[in-house]
């Protein structure tokens, strides 16, 4: 039963038993009992629903909650066997005095244990708020749409490391060599201001930036007319795109 008990919610480990809507059925997490809404059940004597038939179920084959859920194993609780005697005398309402003479510890022991116990359970309050969120948000996003990219951001993805900053992977191709390139050289030339001119030095800082061999990608770009140049090659520019 122990996945039962590990995929029940918390309102369902207090009742001992969780409904499940699909089959209409209200099941025991203790056994594979389970009892069918709108069935009417003999229990003592007398007729019940399926409801009321769970409850009955629970109390006559197993008892108290409170003494299933503590038999649970330590990979469950968390707790050791001297913290579930503890518990087990806490839950039936013993005296902090009387809790200490039957397992032979201090009275101080006793309130240190309930005030542990306390925190503990604050501290699983917010464990299981920020679990909630975190399965709250790996179902919104099981429900975004799979984003299907174009042609032009499946070769970006490809070629380049990065777009912001913008860092090219290589300049070496095989297979469709001259549109990788072309994209490539495109793609870097967007990346400089239209009509403003820059110096030599100023595009070679910039192309190293996404390219370490950046004086082929400079001469890349003035051969196929992504960029024009003058003369004596003092200033650069970019072409219209």
């Amino acid at each position: 039963m122990k996945n039962k008990i590990e995929n029940a919610s918390l309102a369902d480990l207090q009742n001992g038993w969780s409904c499940d809507q699909t089959s209409k059925t209200y099941n025991c997490l203790f056994c594979n009992a389970k009892y069918e809404q709108g069935d009417i059940y003999a229990f003592e004597k007398r007729l019940v629903e399926a409801s009321k038939a769970i409850e009955l179920h629970i109390k006559e084959k197993h008892g108290t909650i409170f003494e299933n859920l503590l038999s649970a194993d330590k990979a469950q609780t968390g707790l050791t066997d001297t913290q579930k005697e503890f518990l087990l005398n806490y839950h039936s309402g013993m005296s902090d005095q009387e809790i200490a003479e039957k397992m032979n510890i201090t009275a101080s022991t006793v309130r240190y244990q309930r005030y542990s116990f306390r925190e503990k359970a604050k501290q699983a309050k917010l464990i299981l708020a920020i679990h909630a969120l975190i399965e709250q948000k790996e179902k919104e996003k099981a429900k975004l749409p799979v984003k299907i990219l174009s042609e032009s951001e499946k070769m970006t993805e490809t070629l380049f490391c990065s777009v912001s900053p913008l860092v090219l992977k290589t300049f070496d191709f095989g297979k469709n060599k001259e549109k990788k390139r072309l994209f490539i050289l495109e793609t870097i030339a967007k990346q400089f201001e239209k009509g403003r001119k820059y110096t030599e030095k100023e595009i070679n800082a910039a192309l190293k930036e996404i390219y370490p061999d950046y004086a082929t990608i400079r001469r890349a770009l003035i051969d196929c007319e992504f960029m024009g140049r003058t003369s004596d090659c003092r200033e650069y520019w970019v072409n219209a795109l």
